[in-house]
């Protein structure tokens, strides 16, 4: 697995060699649409994703695939670009976010904790 970054702030993983790079970034939270956005994310994944300790078990190369599933299927659901102009990239980043942090307490979390260095980051924060 590779991870590189770019100037414009996107994170690129190359987790197989058949795969293209997934490409990331931050999801930010810049008001209360995307406030509100941001839930309908975490909800979907916790919904649809198994329980977060399969996933901390899973190899890097199933696991970043799962990554890209959950975010093509909830880009087909909710056409986040057309209705609330959130890119695939975030989308990804924001997965990601939800992902780690319920690995991070091995069940899914009532709240979700915006810390430095993550996926999801609010606006007023950014430097």
């Amino acid at each position: 697995m590779e991870i590189s970054h770019d100037q414009d702030g996107f994170t690129y993983i190359k987790y197989a060699e058949n795969k293209r790079l997934l490409k990331l970034t931050v999801y930010w939270i810049d008001g209360v649409e995307s406030e509100m956005f941001l839930q309908t994310i975490i909800r979907y994944v916790t919904t649809v994703a198994n329980h977060p300790k399969h996933i901390g078990k899973l190899e890097p190369a199933k696991y970043w695939s799962l990554v890209e599933r959950l975010a093509t299927m909830f880009c087909k659901s909710y056409s986040p670009t057309t209705n609330y102009g959130v890119t695939k990239p975030e989308v990804r980043g924001a997965i990601y976010f939800v992902l780690q942090a319920g690995i991070k307490a091995g069940e899914w979390p009532e709240d979700f904790e915006v810390t430095p260095g993550a996926f999801v980051q609010y606006w007023e924060d950014r430097r």
